[in-house]
């Protein structure tokens, strides 16, 4: 039996989580600052009204349950996302549940109750919080035990409502980018986690070592909230350790990583002075079958077989699937163009769009588009973007709700 090929799972989340290290590698006591572009973010450590509970800064335990949640988020959710304790717990540590569904929704009040304010170059300021309100429920489950012992209840974070400012950031295409999630809450180190979360943005760039990016050990560990050993040696060490664990050392963490269109490089070296040792941060590009491309799909006057088997994965049905067709509609002026400025090829695949923008409405398919233009605007080229449309058309079929 040929083993399953894991889930893609990526989200789109405002393109300063993914510029800085918001989110710190380890547990925090009192708040950060945290200096992005030229905004400065104030995490944590603070109450709006100078009265009530303080939060402690956020850490990469609370960045990756946002991310998370951010992947369950579907255009038309408007401010509030859906999910199951169980099905968060799949997309963040692949467990059914159990010991983590606590821990995710200790996780989840600290990002209800933690402020984040971002000061702006005029001086002025905003506040906000990345959760307003959730709604919990509790339903039976899906499936019964199989040893027939006591049947509990499904754990549902309904109406997980988003604060009006950072929803607000949502709707901003232009300041959004995707974050693999799946590769992420793989990876075992708070620190290389912390630092997947932003390094990439850095090194998307640099193709080659000799062009790298470089950060030195200390300025990188005090971005990421982490303490600072005083010799270089012990810097390093903090990076090399644990090579011989099944995990592996931060280094080969981080080594090899897949990001949205890149394979993520790293290597240390010292400084020119020798007073410490700097990071080298790079990017090659992926295989073609490792980005999943398939070949644009020739006109023909039955659907594609990939973009059926996308739709019927999704829980769509053959009827379905053919009532929506009686229904497809042209592409747009405004879709046209955004193909177009994506390197995306139409000749040849325009049924193929037309089929995709009918199963996932206009909106969603809309957003892909988008995307796809923004990854050839960002530099992050890849040989075949119809291809690379195309695989995530049908990933976005596959992967999308049924109701009913």
């Amino acid at each position: 039996m040929s083993k399953a090929k894991p889930i893609v799972t990526r989200a789109l989340v405002p393109k300063d989580y993914l510029r800085g290290p918001v989110f710190a590698a380890r547990p925090q006591k009192v708040g950060r600052m945290v200096q992005i572009a030229d905004r400065v973010y104030e995490i944590g450590g603070f109450s709006p009204l100078d009265a009530g509970p303080v939060c402690p800064a956020l850490d990469m335990r609370h960045g990756r349950a946002c991310f998370t949640m951010l992947s369950f988020r579907q255009i038309g959710d408007g401010d509030t996302i859906k999910f199951s304790i169980n099905e968060f717990c799949r997309v963040y540590a692949a467990s059914q549940g159990g010991r983590y569904a606590r821990d995710v929704r200790r996780i989840i009040t600290d990002l209800l109750n933690c402020y984040i304010r971002v000061h702006m170059p005029d001086g002025s300021d905003s506040t906000y919080r990345i959760i307003e309100r959730v709604e919990i429920t509790r339903r039976p489950p899906r499936r019964k035990p199989r040893d027939g012992g006591p049947v509990q209840k499904e754990i549902w974070l309904d109406e997980v409502k988003m604060s009006p400012e950072f929803h607000r950031l949502l709707l901003d295409i232009s300041e959004l980018a995707h974050l693999r999630i799946d590769v992420l809450n793989r990876i075992a180190s708070p620190i290389a986690q912390a630092i997947y979360t932003y390094l990439p943005s850095r090194a998307v760039h640099h193709k080659s070592k000799a062009d790298a990016f470089e950060i030195t050990l200390s300025t990188l560990l005090k971005q990421i909230g982490q303490p600072v050993p005083p010799a270089k040696s012990q810097r390093a060490q903090v990076f090399m350790q644990h090579a011989t664990t099944r995990a592996g050392s931060i280094m080969a963490q981080l080594n090899g990583l897949e990001t949205l269109s890149y394979v993520l490089r790293v290597d240390l070296t010292e400084t020119t002075d020798g007073a410490d040792y700097k990071l080298l941060a790079w990017v090659e590009p992926r295989p073609l079958a490792a980005l999943g491309q398939p070949k644009a799909p020739k006109e023909a006057g039955r659907p594609p077989r990939k973009l059926m088997a996308a739709w019927l994965a999704s829980g769509g049905t053959d009827e379905g699937f053919r009532e929506l067709m009686k229904r497809q509609a042209d592409l747009t002026d405004y879709e046209r163009e955004l193909l177009t400025a994506g390197r995306i090829a139409v000749e040849g695949s325009e049924t193929f769009f037309r089929m995709a923008k009918t199963l996932l409405g206009e909106a969603r398919f809309d957003i892909l588009l988008g995307e796809a233009k923004g990854v050839i605007l960002e530099d992050q080229a890849v040989s075949n973007p119809t291809g690379l449309l195309i695989a995530r058309l049908l990933e976005a079929i596959g992967n999308q709700r049924k109701s009913g």
